[in-house]
């Protein structure tokens, strides 16, 4: 990393700078309040700074030998200038310190530039995920399995499997049931065998990730999560992985498409 940045990890005394950056990342969602913050956020936070002034930040996971790149935000009357450069630096050379090799993100299809970054760390799209909001009353038209689907929370017995199934790292749904108030629900066929696994924050309202091996599992889900929503919310956000049929078929059904992310993935330099 170029000597002119320096690197510190977040306190709870950064939450106002984190709130001016997490506007930067291009979506609507309400900047997460400082107790939030605090549990969810800030101890997988850096920030960024040159002359002691804090000019981006990283939000980064780490699962065993995989690392999530959840948020790189660069001031942007600083892009352009080696401060996302320096950024993945700095996650690279934490990640490898604890033994990571590989890394993924998520980055909006049209950010060009964050792309070419990423390439240029050696990362490649996977696939496409779609960010989608539908109202709750939609749901009811969707297609139903033909075969019965057991809706089931996830135990940490469940874990292995689901991460399995779906390529998820190691420890990402036992990190999301640590969090408070959040519902880990899977479908299951008859030899109880996942189908389908999503984790919903009522409070936001939101499920990610949202994944469904069948168009046919969406309805079932939503119906699994739907006891979970508080009354004053008429609509939830899906994050659709790695499943563009299941997105096409929501969007014709009236939700609402926030935006499109490509998911990438490499081996760490």
């Amino acid at each position: 990393m170029h000597e002119r940045f320096t690197i510190h990890p977040a306190k709870s005394r950064d939450h106002a700078d984190f709130a001016r950056f997490f506007v930067e990342l291009g979506h609507d969602d309400a900047v997460p309040e400082p107790a939030r913050w605090e549990l969810e956020f800030m101890p997988h936070t850096f920030f960024l700074e040159e002359a002691g002034v804090k000019v981006g930040y990283a939000y980064v996971e780490h699962f065993g030998e995989r690392g999530y790149i959840r948020h790189v935000v660069v001031d942007k009357l600083q892009r352009g200038k080696g401060a996302g450069r320096a950024l993945m630096e700095a996650i690279a050379l934490r990640l490898r310190e604890r033994g990571a090799r590989a890394w993924e993100l998520n980055v909006m299809r049209g950010n060009v530039p964050a792309i070419r970054l990423y390439e240029a760390f050696g990362m490649r799209e996977q696939y496409s995920t779609f960010v989608l909001r539908l109202d709750w009353s939609a749901a009811n038209d969707l297609p139903r399995a033909a075969q019965p689907l057991r809706a089931l929370v996830v135990e940490p017995a469940d874990d292995a499997e689901v991460e399995q199934r779906f390529g998820l790292p190691t420890g990402q749904p036992a990190r999301f049931r640590a969090l408070p108030g959040q519902v880990l629900m899977r479908l299951a066929d008859a030899e109880l065998r996942t189908r389908a696994f999503a984790r919903f924050d009522p409070s936001f309202p939101g499920a990610f990730p949202f994944r469904v091996t069948d168009t046919t599992d969406v309805q079932e889900l939503l119906a699994a999560l739907r006891p979970h929503a508080r009354p004053e919310h008429t609509w939830i956000q899906l994050v659709i992985e790695d499943h563009a049929p299941s997105a096409t078929l929501l969007r014709e059904r009236g939700a609402r498409l926030m935006f499109e992310i490509i998911h990438m993935q490499g081996v760490i330099p």
